[in-house]
This record gives structure tokens, sequence and C-alpha cells, in this order.
């Protein structure tokens, strides 16, 4: 019993904190991240994660990203995962 009460109040916290809750919008921003090849998995579920609004954030937050894609890249990166969030909500 416990086990399942456990289960049900983690979908309920991930039901509520998702960035992105429809699977066609989930798989759009796992390729736009994968598609990155010069992005670690780390960096790749992190940018998914945060959502961050500016690529001097996402940098801010995950510093390996610093030498590793442009501003211009990665900003362009970043407007389009804000693009499907928002079309979304």
């Amino acid at each position: 019993m416990t086990i399942l009460r456990t289960l049900i109040k983690t979908q309920d916290y991930l039901d509520i904190f998702a960035r992105f809750k429809q699977p066609e919008t989930i798989t759009a921003v796992e390729q736009m991240l994968t598609s990155h090849l010069e992005l670690e998995l780390f960096e790749r579920s992190q940018l998914g994660s945060l959502c961050c609004e500016s690529a001097e954030e996402a940098k801010t937050l995950i510093p390996s990203l610093v030498n590793k894609i442009s501003d211009v890249d990665l900003q362009d990166l970043l407007d389009e995962i804000t693009k499907l969030r928002n079309f979304v909500e």
C-alpha cells in the first residue's frame, strides 16, 4: 500500500511540474536537443528541464556549455524550446 501511495504522489508531482505534457512536444524537444551533437546528455537534459530564457542564463546554470556552443546558437535553441512550451500552455 505504501509503494502505491508513493507512486501516486510521484505521478501527481510530475503532472504538476512537467514542463512539457504532450508526447509530441516531448519528442520534438528531444529531437531538437539531440541534434546538437556537441552537447553531452547531461547538458541536453538540463536545457530541457530548466527551460532557460537566455543563453547567458543557461551558461550560468550549466557552466560546461560556455565553450561548447555559441551564444547565438544556444539562444536559437532556447527560443525554439520556449515556442514549443508556450504553444501547449
